[in-house]
């Protein structure tokens, strides 16, 4: 789908091609009809024969075509790095107070903030970056492309006078460099041209499912003036959403309904297409147990009776199960380190997406389905109920529900039963921090994780719809990624909390501290700090490698120095803490809650245990490049 679209965009094949490569991939023809329409640009209307509908004539140079190109789009905020050899685009802006600029010391937060503002708001996330900041911010960008996160990232090149002689910062063409971690990039060289590829990058990076584009603008275009004509960026949105081919839904209902064991893993997909009210309807409507799949997002209710967690190839159920339906999520792969497969070996398979290229592509499917997942989901349940009667469908239903409820209250029961064995433990265990949280935070609160806890972890946070809402961690794995993500879910949700966990080792990656001060961003910070990296040692230690038949883990131990969190968050004006016992957490907690209601920021460094084989260890490599020395300079 990313293809034809991009080829579409490009002009390189038809109206006529692009309907007939997106039938092909199984979209109804209506469908691919709509989805033509939606992405034509002005350039397709014209060829048509159909008058463009100008919205205004702007004067003004490269950089303010563009800023009125995102005015018109409706955008409200920048986000930014440093600003070298982008300056002139901040010229544009300080003349325009309807565009508001937020600056992160880092480019790869940046990218966080603008991606978390999003995340949260649905709206376009827009950021500049210098050349060299580019690589600071691939992580963060990565991390988005994994989202699925509509994001237009923008830097400047060098004139066309001097260009291709690779010098300094231009040894390398960043346009070419972007263009695999993005749905769409472009180079800019035609002052004309700037708000018609502007109004592009937006509208591919807003078409469902979403993802990050590039653009590109040569500094010749700083220089030049001329006209151009804004075209309202209303007449380029997505209007419709691909539905599935009728037949194919009827038949993965008989399946469904047929099925004895049957088994859903629902993707990032659901929560993108608003369907995660649909999901549970779905999933209790013949009591269809539901795991997670690849996704930032509790796509699923975490302590819904059918929720099954994580899906793993472990997982008890999995291994009986005879009909697989994934929606919204790429298959589990064992290439995969966030979603290992395979699937379930006894089982048929469907997968649904809108992402064609993810159908198929490492297991065969006995049905594949280009659809949107709410269209997807709303149009199973319809068929479902007309190809059963009410007896049946309850039948079916009260069937297995008792039995998959209480597969799944064991496992909650047994977990707790774990946890409360050590719940006074210190260093504190990440359960007894997690539930201290979700019992005090709001019941709408946001929260924003990196893949720091145990796989069990978020288990002790109520998520999912009508719950908490999470927002991590990112399938893209790039630490340092939560702080920035939290400030911009904040400034996207300033009425709701917002809460980021992260580990030490990845705060020390990166951090948003100063830009959460500098905005007066009423976030919360809890540093889950065990002075390790600790996910890699644990399973580092199971892999059986020298490492671990030597008991030497010479990675990931971060104690020797061990850093105050709260010292360094006060250097940049944010109040914090230091927790060591659990005595401690619940008032900690609550004061930070306070600060945040007064409007502040604040930090808790909260001490927790090294989990997995042998935790205890603090082994490191003794190095001293000062004993290195041959005399003391």
């Amino acid at each position: 789908m990313k293809t034809l679209v991009k080829k579409f965009l490009d002009n390189q094949i038809s109206r006529r091609d692009f309907i007939k490569g997106v039938a092909a991939l199984g979209v109804s023809l209506s469908s691919a009809k709509a989805l033509l329409g939606s992405i034509s640009d002005s350039s397709a209307y014209a060829a048509e024969g159909v008058e463009a509908q100008v919205s205004r004539e702007v004067t003004g140079n490269g950089s303010d075509l563009l800023m009125e190109s995102l005015i018109d789009a409706d955008v409200k905020y920048i986000f930014h790095g440093c600003g070298g050899g982008t300056n002139r685009f901040f010229d544009s802006i300080v003349t325009r107070p309807k565009l508001k600029n937020f600056l992160a010391t880092n480019e790869g937060q940046c990218v966080a903030m603008a991606e978390g503002y999003h995340i949260a708001s649905g709206e376009l996330g827009v950021v500049i970056i210098p050349k060299p900041g580019l690589g600071n911010a691939i992580g963060s960008i990565h991390n988005a492309l994994a989202d699925m996160s509509s994001l237009l990232i923008i830097t400047a090149r060098e004139s066309n006078e001097w260009s291709e002689r690779q010098g300094d910062i231009e040894i390398i063409d960043w346009q070419k460099v972007m263009d695999p971690l993005m749905k769409w990039s472009y180079k800019m060289e035609h002052l004309k041209r700037v708000p018609e590829f502007t109004r592009r990058a937006i509208k591919v990076s807003l078409t469902p499912p979403g993802g990050p584009t590039f653009l590109q603008m040569t500094e010749d275009l700083f220089e030049n003036e001329g006209k151009a004509q804004i075209i309202s960026q209303k007449k380029f949105q997505v209007a419709g959403k691909i539905k599935p081919k009728p037949e194919l839904i009827t038949e993965v209902a008989q399946m469904l309904l047929e099925s004895k064991n049957p088994l859903i893993t629902a993707g990032n997909e659901v929560t993108k297409a608003g369907a995660r009210e649909k999901m549970i309807e779905l999933s209790e409507l013949l009591a269809i147990p539901v795991t997670q799949g690849s996704s930032c997002f509790a796509d699923f209710p975490n302590r819904h009776p059918l929720s099954l967690g994580r899906y793993t190839p472990y997982l008890s159920y999995a291994s009986n199960a005879d009909l697989y339906l994934v929606i919204g999520s790429q298959m589990p792969d064992e290439g995969n380190y966030t979603l290992p497969g395979p699937p379930p070996s006894k089982a048929k398979v469907i997968h649904v997406s809108l992402e064609a290229k993810l159908l198929a592509m490492s297991y065969p499917t006995d049905v594949s389905i280009v659809a949107d997942a709410k269209e997807a989901i709303s149009d199973l349940i319809e068929a479902i109920k007309s190809l059963a009667t009410k007896e049946r469908l309850n039948a079916i239903k009260n069937g297995r529900y008792g039995r998959i409820k209480a597969q799944g209250d064991d496992a909650r029961k047994k977990r707790a039963e774990e946890a409360k064995q050590s719940w006074d433990k210190v260093p504190m265990t990440t359960a007894r921090v997690v539930s201290e949280l979700n019992e005090l935070l709001e019941n709408d609160a946001i929260i924003v994780t990196e893949p720091v806890t145990p796989p069990w972890g978020l288990e002790w946070l109520d998520l999912g719809y009508g719950k908490k809402t999470l927002i991590g961690a990112s399938p893209g794995e790039v630490l340092g990624w939560s702080t920035g993500v939290a400030a911009g879910a904040k400034l996207a949700k300033p009425d709701t909390q917002v809460v980021a966990l992260t580990g030490d080792g990845a705060f020390m990656f990166q951090n948003s501290l100063w830009s959460l001060a500098r905005y007066d961003a009423p976030v919360i910070v809890v540093v889950l700090n065990n002075r390790c990296y600790n996910m890699n040692r644990a399973f580092g230690m199971l892999g059986g490698g020298a490492q671990a038949k030597l008991q030497k883990n010479i990675v990931c131990y971060l104690g020797d120095p061990d850093v105050d969190f709260s010292f360094m968050a006060k250097s940049y004006g944010v109040d914090s803490e230091v927790v060591k016992d659990p005595s401690e957490l619940k008032p900690a907690i609550k004061r930070a809650i306070k600060a945040t209601k007064d409007g502040n920021p604040y930090l808790l460094d909260v001490n927790v245990e090294r989990w997995g084989p042998r935790g205890e260890d603090t082994f490191h490599p003794e190095i001293s490049i000062a004993g290195m020395r041959t005399k003391k300079i």
